[in-house]
């Protein structure tokens, strides 16, 4: 059986067998994706905070690109020097901006907002128009895109090469994984759905962006539809949304996001460097025969020890919206960004 290995790039050196312990955890934005490295005090170390990070994993199958950003921390000890790397995630998370958009598409809020952070956007697949976007202090510029991406139904990542991408939830499965096979363990957790339907509740209504009544005041809600507030209804401002079409798509995204959470997994594998979050994952073969998913992946730990071996742990939501039209998975209906 082939050994697990990390190949790692700090600064001008690469590593390939020195690290005696790696840990990487990934995340959807606003999270921060972020490796730990521990190295013998003796290897020879020349690079220092802000250089390049590059983590590679290999469980077997060849090197996988995990990580692309920069060294974050740098702790020196009596018995090792321990590294930290970031992604891009940590530089949208640091900066707070304070810029006002009017009458653009959500695309073009997010490239700005990912260029004015220092970090590198990728492809960006959202269709999310907005008559006016405030990327107000209160909120980091990762809380901002993953707002975003949210409300049109949609994912913010950071993929292996450190840009920034948004993308809609996968058609189907990314992977089948089986128990007995990747799996280790597993754990299932099942939760009350929720009692309550979201409802974001725009000002309208405005036949498009352009339109000339895009940003007066208004009193009428949208979505028009939305039932009045109360146990079974709950509300969320959010006067961004000034035609019926968004304000509809975003409420519709909002309550699927918390009808899925209800459903949850927890599952360690061998090491699968490539899993990703924003992935979505088919279970196979667990033993008590619950259903195997699809799972949409929101959070993933590779683990590299020199008494535990190599694992990978990741934690999902159900990717089927339940009682909601289409599931997560549905053409029409994709809506667990942001988690």
């Amino acid at each position: 059986m082939t050994r697990a290995a990390a190949d790692i790039t700090l600064g001008s050196r690469r590593y390939e067998t020195h690290a005696s312990e790696v840990l990487v955890t990934l995340g959807l934005l606003p999270g921060a994706g972020s490796f730990r490295a521990s190295f013998p005090v003796r290897t020879e170390f020349s690079a220092a905070p802000g250089d390049e990070a590059v983590l590679k994993l290999d469980g077997g199958d060849g090197p996988v690109d995990v990580l692309t950003g920069a060294i974050a921390l740098l702790r020196r000890g009596l018995l090792s020097i321990d590294v930290t790397g970031a992604d891009a995630g940590s530089l949208l998370g640091a900066v707070r901006s304070a810029t006002t958009f009017e009458r653009q598409e959500a695309s073009q809020i997010i490239n700005a907002l990912v260029s004015d952070a220092g970090a590198s956007a990728g492809r960006i697949t959202i269709n999310l128009p907005l008559a006016c976007y405030v990327a107000h202090q209160t909120r980091t510029s990762a809380e901002h895109v993953s707002s975003i991406a949210s409300m049109g139904g949609c994912m913010a990542v950071v993929d292996a090469d450190g840009t920034v991408a948004v993308r809609a939830f996968p058609a189907r499965p990314d992977i089948a994984l089986r128990y007995g096979r990747e799996i280790i363990s597993y754990r299932s957790i099942a939760l009350p759905a929720p009692r309550s339907a979201e409802y974001l509740i725009g000002n309208g209504p405005a036949g498009s962006i352009q339109a000339p009544n895009a940003l007066h005041p208004s009193f009428e809600r949208l979505p028009g539809s939305a039932p009045a507030p109360g146990p079974d209804s709950r509300w969320r401002p959010a006067p961004v949304l000034r035609t019926a079409a968004t304000a509809s798509d975003a409420s519709s995204a909002a309550s699927a996001r918390g009808a899925a959470a209800s459903s949850r997994i927890h599952a360690t594998c061998f090491l699968l460097p490539a899993m990703r979050p924003g992935m979505v994952a088919d279970v196979q073969d667990l033993p008590d025969g619950p259903s195997g998913g699809p799972w949409l992946i929101v959070r993933v730990r590779h683990h590299l020890h020199p008494s535990t071996g190599a694992t990978t742990t990741f934690e999902g939501v159900a990717a089927d919206g339940g009682s909601f039209p289409g599931g997560l998975l549905g053409a029409g209906l994709s809506a667990l960004g942001g988690l």
